[in-house]
């Protein structure tokens, strides 16, 4: 497989192209300048992100969705493959195609790519596929690993001495290094939830604070509504007192001028009770009308009496005797009614004569007690002007020291009373100052703790070595069950081709006499070995794996990678010049 383009939005990369060819294909850079990005990015385009990877290569400084294009050239077809964010996954769709036609490459998919296309799986391709400086000891532990692994075997076989190391190693991630990654684990994991609890109560609290104000800003709206209305109010109560007073002094001038020639209230007073007294007394005078009399009655019945008694007592010589009675009663009975029926007319005439004067006395009384209407109408309008005008002058004085009332600013949608508009302004102002007052103290707290960005990436790294430590440890119990049988196939099969090939390149870099070798040659013909031995089909990744040779390994080296590199493709990243410099024609 060889690499023609790279297009990334990965960690520090934010849409860089990277264009290579077969061979060597040397590339100068300062540090930071994203070189360990760009092999993080290759492999993630090849093998996808797993929960191996470390987060702070894959996320993208310019907030972005990772994301990326490689463009290859495998078995002679022109391949572009792609990959990216789908949902939650980072670099979850995968796409394959080929570049010339656009027809798809069915064949590869985002779990089989880097098996299909290199033909070993992502842990070979990390420890034969890249070559990282010395200096860094973290990324290249597995690597280094294997190094001594094989440097071991090719030394003295002595597979005993290989196993006490890899039990040493293993009591040292199992009871040292994984314990201690998990309390770590646990203490930053425990921070974080402490920080997000805060942090959620200090949301909540400014949420709070803010409704809380916006409350205590409407409550303040509608008590400038209140006043405002109370001032309208006040105003129109002025207004209403001068046109009263103007009224009553009006009302008070018209009944003056209109009764200007009543009596003194005393006078009145005089007539009244002197009109009143004399009512009483002939109230007093007045008789009873006189009865019909009964005399008369029983004196007509005797003389009927009489007269049949004559008739009846005729033949006994008593008919005349009973005759003159009868006529004396009956004369009797017309004397009777006649007095009375006087008694009655002079009843009457006294009657009308006394009802005449009943009269005059009583229009009398109510001429003088209107007259005393008058006086009181009057003397209640003289008591209206005087209050009015008393009560002007007060809303007057008030209408001075009281200050200007300004409109509310904004609708007001309450209904409230005054002493209810206090009530919810003085809890409403309690509650903001004690939200205000637990927000200080959540915001101290939070100021203690470190910032959340931190405290997640190091709780991502943290767990990244503990998956590390882990798959270490797993992968060391693996090899220890499975030494002797990897031990017999290294050096039945691939251990003499990787020990020949490392003492072939070895020999390219330091002639015959290999004791001059350095360590870093050692290493370099050792990484040059097992990846030209285990992955034929795999680019090779230099990261400042040159960075301690001399000028004259340097380019001893360089020559080595010049003739490795025909039909093949290796990728020299360097911080340095020398390499570029010496490639050059």
């Amino acid at each position: 497989m060889r690499i023609l383009s790279m297009t990334a939005v990965f960690g520090k990369l934010d849409g860089q192209t990277l264009q290579l060819h077969d061979g060597l294909n040397p590339i100068t850079a300062p540090n930071e300048w994203g070189k360990s990005t760009w092999c993080a990015f290759l492999t993630a385009m090849l093998y996808g992100l797993d929960e191996t990877d470390d987060p702070e290569h894959c996320r993208p400084w310019s907030g972005r969705s990772p994301e990326g294009t490689l463009r290859i050239l495998h078995r002679g077809r022109d391949i572009t493959i792609r990959r990216r964010t789908r949902g939650l996954t980072p670099m979850g769709e995968f796409l394959a195609w080929e570049t010339q036609t656009g027809r798809a490459v069915r064949e590869l998919t985002g779990e089989n790519c880097g098996k299909q296309l290199l033909g070993v799986e992502k842990d070979i391709f990390l420890q034969t596929g890249f070559l990282r400086s010395p200096d860094r000891s973290t990324e290249n532990r597995r690597a280094l690993s294997l190094d001594e692994l094989l440097a071991t075997a090719e030394r003295d076989g002595d597979a005993s001495q290989l196993e006490e190391r890899l039990r040493a190693l293993q009591d040292r991630c199992s009871r040292e290094r994984i314990p201690e990654c998990q309390a770590q684990l646990r203490r930053t994991q425990e921070i974080l939830w402490e920080r997000d609890a805060l942090q959620t109560r200090y949301d909540a609290l400014t949420d709070r604070v803010r409704e809380l104000e916006q409350e205590l800003d409407t409550l303040d709206n509608h008590q400038a509504a209140l006043d405002w209305a109370r001032s309208q109010a006040e105003k129109q109560n002025l207004e209403a007192a001068r046109a009263d007073a103007r009224t009553a002094l009006l009302l008070e001038r018209a009944l003056a001028e209109k009764y200007t020639d009543n009596p003194d209230r005393a006078v009145v007073n005089s007539k009244i009770a002197q009109g009143r007294q004399l009512l009483e007394e002939l109230e007093l005078s007045l008789e009873a009308p006189p009865e019909n009399s009964s005399a008369v009655t029983v004196t007509a019945i005797g003389s009927a009496l009489l007269l049949a008694a004559a008739l009846l007592m005729t033949d006994r010589g008593l008919l005349w005797p009973c005759i003159i009675m009868a006529i004396v009663m009956l004369f009797a009975c017309i004397s009777l009614a006649g007095r009375q029926h006087r008694r009655r007319i002079w009843y009457n005439i006294e009657q009308t004569r006394r009802q005449g004067r009943y009269t005059e006395l009583k229009n009398f009384v109510t001429s003088w007690e209107s007259q005393l209407r008058v006086l009181d109408e009057l003397d209640r309008a003289r008591e209206n002007v005087s209050r009015t005008q008393q009560r002007l002058a007060e809303l007057e004085l008030a209408a001075k020291a009281a200050p200007e009332i300004q409109p509310p600013e904004l609708p007001d949608p309450l209904t409230l009373r005054d002493a209810e508009t206090l009530l919810a302004r003085r809890e409403c102002s309690e509650a903001l100052e004690q939200c205000r007052q637990q927000l200080a103290q959540i915001r101290e707290q939070l100021q203690d703790l470190p910032e959340k960005r931190r405290l997640q990436t190091h709780l991502a790294q943290t767990r990244f070595r503990l998956r590390e430590l882990e798959k270490t440890e797993q992968a060391i119990v693996r090899a220890r069950e499975a030494l002797d049988d990897a031990a017999r196939e290294l050096r039945s099969r691939s251990l003499p081709r990787i020990t020949a090939a490392a003492a072939r390149f070895l020999e390219r870099m330091t002639g015959p006499d290999r004791s001059s070798a350095t360590g870093g040659q050692r290493d370099l013909a050792l990484r040059l070995a097992v990846w030209d031995t285990l992955s034929p089909d795999s680019p090779l990744i230099l990261d400042d794996a040159l960075i301690r040779f001399d000028q004259k390994r340097l380019e001893k080296a360089l020559d080595l990678l010049k003739d490795l590199g025909r039909g093949r493709q290796i990728l020299l990243l360097s911080c340095q010049d020398r390499e570029r410099a010496y490639l050059e024609p």
